[in-house]
């Protein structure tokens, strides 16, 4: 990881992307706060998509709320399961 601290020289963001090509760049503000950049893959996309959806907040959020198991004669009550016996 590289660390830039932007207190004490100027970077341009085409430096600093550059740089994260090949490493996490870590830049420290003025107002001394710190942040990560490092280039994206297809996961760190979808991660962000799914952070950024209500709808999957939604079911995360009620799935969170489910309490105990379920007996298999319930999910089969339910529809979820078909028995081939």
């Amino acid at each position: 990881m590289r660390t830039i601290d932007l207190t004490k020289g100027r970077h341009t963001l085409s430096e600093v992307l550059k740089l994260a090509k090949s490493q996490t760049v870590l830049l420290h503000s003025s107002s001394g706060e710190d942040f990560l950049i490092e280039q994206a893959d297809d996961f760190d996309r979808e991660v962000a998509a799914l952070g950024a959806s209500g709808k999957f907040s939604a079911f995360l959020e009620a799935r969170s709320k489910e309490t105990g198991d379920l007996p298999l004669r319930e999910v089969g009550r339910r529809g979820r399961y078909t028995s081939r016996r």
